[in-house]
């Protein structure tokens, strides 16, 4: 009787374990692979929302600058501009000052065209305006018209600081970088993606050993009941092989949930429905791939965000100090103006017999005396600048240093990656042959267990080094937006990024 109770929670067992793999593998799963799940997560994922908007941001930006170096065509009006108050005014019969009501309306309109000339700073205006103001005096009204058809005039600054020309020195460069910077968080996707997908794979590895285990465990001991009837095995024999049974259990059910949390954590980061569909399909390493030091770099220097970014604050230190020097020097400034104008009663008659107007002036700024206060800013800006240079250079080398770090881990992951696969076939193979010795007789547990063990372990650490392989492979592609296996460097269609 006992051992009929026996064999009845052995049953109970194992359909409560069938049911949740049941429930896990209701349907037939689908492979996917590690970089169709990043084609996904590089449309569907909020970290490529943020970076699509981030190089519209950055796009409109450009456009803004470039904006500056157009025409820009401006209307202003002051359509109704009514007064009426007391102020005072001086009476030159009496020679005294008295108080007077006055009463007037004024209307005003003007039409300018401005250009930016980046080369020497200047800015050159044309304009036309016209005016109308009507005086209520007592019980009359006059009316008066001020016209100014066209007015040609040219500010020019001399010696002084260009800011148009330095931010126009930089704003190509600072677009460039924000095409790289696209691609490069494209890349960083990829990174964060790949960790969920070898979790994922991870999880599943560790089911399928779960699973193996309940399995063996299950025939071990249903084996071991019949030898022991038999008293070819001992009683604690027998135990251990109980215990290892329910404890392959507890272990096939801790792997199910770990596998649930890894579907869950790609969900939640890709917003993909589906993952249940699905079973992650492990990528295989390139035997034939290695990459040159000498070649990454230089698509590091003409790709990476990062050196486009050094040399953007290299021409920005430059504009600093050249800014310093000039403002602290004097400010002397050239201004030219011509036009014709007129004033009558009628709006026709202000049009007529127009009469010309010049402007010519030069104004100069310049302090005498400051006890070294303008020298003392240039020295700082100085320092400053040699400051940012040494940053500069070393913001560099932390960026070459790191890809020099993932070029060698990648070229020496590809051995461990092989070892790691011979000593999971080898070690699958012994544990064949320890396992049918052990159903001899010619081992004992122990021998098994530990087959068994080196087996699963040779299992994991072959997924973990594949993972490790293609983490460095995706920090290089990183570094350099360089495709070394498809041998082309990365490219986005970014017209299409704005029209989304």
């Amino acid at each position: 009787m006992f051992k009929l109770n026996h064999y009845w929670k052995q049953y109970l067992a194992c359909l409560m374990i069938t049911g949740a793999i049941t429930v896990l593998q209701a349907q037939e799963k689908k492979p996917l692979t590690l970089e169709a799940l990043m084609e996904v997560s590089r449309e569907q994922s909020l970290e490529a929302f943020r970076s699509k908007r981030r190089y519209a941001y950055d796009y409109w930006r450009y456009q803004s600058l470039k904006s500056r170096l157009l025409p820009q065509l401006r209307i202003d009006l002051d359509p109704l501009t009514y007064n009426r108050s007391v102020i005072k005014r001086y009476d030159p019969e009496n020679n005294i000052d008295v108080f007077r009501q006055q009463q007037n309306l004024s209307t005003f309109a003007s039409l300018s065209l401005t250009q930016n000339i980046m080369a020497t700073g200047a800015t050159v205006y044309v304009n036309s305006a016209l005016e109308r103001f009507v005086n209520y005096n007592l019980d009359t009204e006059l009316v008066n018209y001020s016209t100014s058809p066209v007015n040609i005039g040219l500010i020019q600054p001399i010696m002084a600081y260009n800011d148009l020309k330095w931010e126009n020195r930089t704003a190509l460069l600072e677009f460039e970088k924000a095409k790289k910077e696209f691609i490069a968080g494209q890349q960083q996707i990829n990174l964060q993606v790949l960790d969920l997908y070898f979790d994922w794979a991870m999880s599943q590895t560790q089911m399928d050993i779960a699973k193996k285990n309940l399995e063996t465990a299950e025939r071990l001991y249903s084996i071991s009941l019949k030898r022991y009837d038999l008293g070819a095995i001992e009683k604690d024999e027998l135990l251990n092989l109980e215990l290892e049974s329910f404890q392959a259990k507890t272990g096939l059910t801790r792997a199910i949930q770990d596998l649930q949390e890894a579907r869950s954590a790609i969900q939640l980061y890709l917003n993909f429905e589906d993952i249940e569909n699905y079973e992650p399909s492990l990528p295989e390493f390139v035997s034939t791939l290695k990459i040159g030091m000498d070649r990454a770099e230089g698509w590091l220097r003409t790709a990476n965000p990062d050196m486009l970014g050094a040399e953007i604050q290299r021409i920005n230190a430059e504009g600093e100090l050249d800014k310093a020097i000039k403002e602290n020097r004097f400010d002397l400034s050239l201004m030219a103006n011509f036009g014709l104008n007129q004033q009558a009663p009628t709006l026709d008659e202000a049009y007529r017999d127009l009469q010309d107007r010049q402007m010519v002036g030069v104004s100069l700024s310049m302090p005498l005396l400051d006890w070294g206060e303008r020298r003392g800013r240039i020295k700082m800006a100085r320092m400053n600048k040699e400051v940012q240079d040494i940053e500069i250079a070393q913001q560099e080398n932390e960026v070459l240093r790191a890809l020099q770090l993932a070029v060698n881990a990648f070229n020496v992951q590809y051995e461990q990656v092989a070892a790691a696969l011979k000593a999971r076939e080898i070690s699958r193979q012994s544990y064949e042959i320890t396992e049918k010795r052990f159903l001899s007789g010619q081992v004992d547990l122990l021998r098994l267990t530990t087959s068994r063990t080196t087996w699963q372990t040779a299992w994991v650490a072959y997924v973990n080094s594949l993972k490790e392989y293609w983490n460095n492979y995706y920090k290089v592609q990183q570094l350099t937006l360089y495709d070394f296996r498809k041998d082309q460097p990365l490219e986005t269609d970014f017209d299409a990024l704005l029209m989304n």
